[in-house]
């Protein structure tokens, strides 16, 4: 885990930490930088959405199923 100083503004990591119910600052930093890549990815599925056309088959899909 890489270790770094930050000077973060104090009512915004207070409020973050409420918020995620952290019971760290630490905890709640990291909670808000999940949440930041989760959106991203949704973000990226949302734009790529119907640009890619899908060539299942029933057969095919049956395979899957086993």
């Amino acid at each position: 885990m890489a270790k770094a100083n930050y000077d973060l503004p104090e009512e915004v990591l207070i409020e973050v930490v409420e918020k995620s119910h952290a019971k760290s600052k630490r905890e709640a930093i990291v909670i808000a930088l999940d949440e930041y890549l989760k959106t991203k990815q949704l973000e990226t599925l949302a734009a790529s959405a119907g640009k890619h056309p899908l060539r299942w088959t029933k057969k095919s899909l049956r395979s899957y199923r086993g």
